[in-house]
């Protein structure tokens, strides 16, 4: 029998994972999947080339390695070479493998089960995918414009007997969608998300391939690859949307590797949103992208716009602290004995707090930890107030949204500005409340560590920590407080933790007008029925991010909310001067997109560039070292190094390196190349979300 050579491509995330070569006897083809032996592990690996034995004889016989021999062939001609070049594509781009590209666009209940759901199919359902168009086009306009669109270009494609897939960031989305266009198409509608059990995604992907019908299938990015022949149109919903950046290397905006997969295979592609993506709209005015419908510069809506500006009068500071700290106690249960001097004018407030064992003891205030301070600002504004009772006397819906979870996403000392921060990640803590004891506590939302925050500063051991910002705790006990006749309910990930809780709770307020709907931007994402009013009672965090993007999310925020109500929309902030609360009340989207597009051209920033992110993370005098040789590397192109925006602990430091390239320079294979030799530790993002 003849010897074979397969070049394989483990599926790994690991960066340092790249083609591999084994031996067989069998003629196994590109695009199969197959286990091999890396060590003394088992992987599963793409078959990237295959070449008879005694052609390369030489090669065999001056390698520096020893070939193995091939374990097994879990399926034949799995995945179409004109994919895996897509996918040599989108690696070059990501400075990522091949293998790690694959792993993370095609789910691993697809690539454990190859062997079960792989050809032979029937001829309508071949992975062999045939070239049918090739445009790309931009879709901007509200949910309901947009799925009146999708209903119509459904139609036309089941008429040309072609199927069509739509792709949203989030299982939330998947639902949503697949809920909004299933009528008068059931039994050939479809989702797929990681939400669904791995019995419900092989069932669900057999029956797409065997159905002798177009399909519509609704999906998140992890079904990159779908067993139809007859995909004539990709559909990228809510592009402007989070979600769409994965969240382990290789850190991949899917967005971008699902239009280089449809470019590819020939298919017709459409960008859409409420507000596209400036990167988006300044494709569509170089004519690189065409409209695919009537477009829309300016989002109408029913809802009287008011702007409240929270603004209060400086106070003096050590009032501020006094007045603060007995809120703090007060609001802590604790009893408060006051003593004046008149010749000094001095205050010393002395607190009778429980110990631990029941013993009472009097302690001075200054000398004892404070877990939180009160806002030093009002909340609730009476025009929040008129609306919400006005709502209650008309049996009218209302929905308030929150940016941030907790009581308040950030805490920082008031005498050296130290942020708390986390003991596991160095993420900033968000303070909480407990339902179960009252008690507030810190918790990371980037690794889920608690700790009570009954603590003193790290840096300077003071007990003057000051949460600011307004999380939906905090929000909901002023609510509570004011309004205790109110029902009051609440979508957040801490209090609904399931998509059925979720639904439960948003099914309930609708039962009951008059009631408040209290949530963050899962309750936007997940209700569809539109509310007489809305409201938002901050925003102002969001500005404090020094991040190039923000002012775009913040637009993106505002245009939701206000297609989604009929009546009216309140909004708070102390920062009503700014620009893009003219721009989003009124839904004037061409007027944000100029001046977001000039200040973004002003400072270089995409679509003018590329940004390549890389972070280090460590002991300071190790990647101060291990960056400088980076940028030594990396030479001619220059890095400029910063710290990162978040402290550190337990002697660890983060910094990054920031290089811009011009955009139609990249992927340039040079610094592709350099890029991918970095050592594993070494993290690369391409066009990040954030440079914090």
């Amino acid at each position: 029998m003849a010897m074979n050579i397969i070049t394989v491509i483990p599926f790994s995330h690991s960066k340092l994972t790249g083609e591999l070569s084994y031996f067989t006897v069998t003629e196994v083809p590109i695009g199969a999947i197959v286990t091999v032996p890396v060590r003394s592990k088992k992987y599963q690996a793409i078959v990237v080339n295959c070449r008879k034995a005694s052609d390369i004889k030489a090669e065999i016989k001056s390698a520096d390695f020893q070939i193995r021999k091939l374990s097994e062939v879990k399926a034949n001609i799995f995945l179409p070479e004109n994919f895996i070049e897509a996918c040599r594509m989108i690696a070059a781009f990501f400075a990522g493998t091949l293998g790690s590209i694959i792993n993370t666009l095609i789910a691993d209940v697809l690539l454990e089960n190859s062997h079960k759901i792989s050809p032979p199919l029937p001829a309508q359902a071949s992975l062999v995918h045939e070239k049918t168009g090739g445009r790309i086009m931009a879709v901007q306009g509200d949910d309901a414009d947009r799925l009146s669109s999708w209903r119509s270009l459904i139609r036309q494609e089941f008429a040309t007997k072609k199927s069509v897939v739509m792709y949203v960031p989030t299982i939330e989305d998947c639902d949503r969608f697949h809920e909004a266009l299933e009528r008068g198409i059931e039994g050939y509608i479809f989702k797929l998300n990681g939400n669904l059990s791995a019995k419900t995604i092989l069932s669900t992907w057999q029956k797409i391939s065997e159905l002798d019908h177009p399909v519509v299938v609704i999906a998140t990015g992890s079904f990159s690859l779908l067993p139809r022949n007859d995909l004539g149109t990709v559909i990228i919903e809510k592009e402007n949307g989070g979600g769409w950046i994965t969240r382990r290397n290789p850190y991949i905006d899917l967005r971008q590797s699902l239009e280089i997969i449809a470019t590819a295979q020939g298919k017709n592609l459409y960008l859409a949103d409420n507000l596209l993506r400036t990167e988006t709209l300044y494709r569509m005015e170089k004519e690189q992208v065409e409209q695919g419908s009537p477009f829309k510069w300016r989002s109408v809506s029913t809802a009287r716009d008011l702007l409240v500006n929270m603004k209060v009068k400086q106070i003096d500071r050590e009032a501020i602290r006094r007045d603060s700290l007995r809120q703090t106690l007060e609001e802590r249960g604790s009893e408060i004995i006051t003593t004046a001097d008149a010749a000094e004018g001095t205050e010393e407030s002395i607190v009778k707090n429980e110990t631990t064992d029941g013993v009472s003891e009097k302690t001075p205030a200054t000398e004892r930890p404070i877990k939180s301070l009160k806002p030093r600002f009002q909340i609730i504004s009476e025009e929040l107030a008129r609306l919400i009772k006005l709502n209650s006397e008309e049996n009218t819906h209302l929905f308030i949204l929150a940016t941030r979870r907790g009581l308040s996403p950030t805490t920082v000392c008031d005498y050296c500005g130290t942020i708390v921060i986390c003991n596991n990640c160095s993420a900033p803590v968000v303070l909480h409340v407990s339902a179960v004891t009252g008690k507030n506590f810190f918790m990371c939302h980037a690794c889920g560590e608690r700790r009570s925050a009954f603590e003193t500063c790290v840096n300077c051991g003071s007990f003057h920590l000051t949460p600011l910002g307004i999380g939906i705790d905090r929000i909901d006990q002023e609510l509570q407080k004011a309004f205790p006749n109110i029902e009051i309910f609440k979508v957040d990930s801490d209090t609904t933790k399931t998509n059925k809780a979720v639904l439960e709770v948003l099914e309930k307020f609708r039962a009951k007008p008059g009631s408040i709907l209290l949530g963050t931007e899962l309750a936007l994402n997940r209700f569809s029925d539109k509310v007489d009013y809305s409201a938002i009672v901050s925003l102002d965090s969001l500005f404090a991010l020094p991040d190039f993007r923000i002012q775009e999310r913040i637009m993106y925020t505002l245009v939701r909310l206000r297609a989604q109500t009929i009546r009216q929309i309140l909004v708070q902030s102390r920062r009503s001067e700014e620009k893009v609360f003219d721009w989003g009340l009124a839904g004037n989207l061409s007027d944000f997109y100029r001046a977001n597009r000039e200040e973004r051209e002003l400072y270089d920033y995409p679509p003018y560039s590329v940004l390549i992110k890389i972070t280090i993370e460590g002991r300071k005098e190790i990647i101060s070292k291990s960056m400088s040789d980076i940028q030594t590397l990396l030479t001619p192109y220059e890095v400029s190094v910063f710290p990162a925006f978040t402290s550190t602990v337990r002697g660890r430091s983060i910094i990054h390196g920031l290089i811009k390239i011009s955009a139609g320079s990249w992927p340039d294979a040079n610094l592709v190349s350099k890029l991918q030799s970095l050592p594993p530790d070494v993290t690369i993002k391409i066009n990040p979300e954030s440079l914090l």
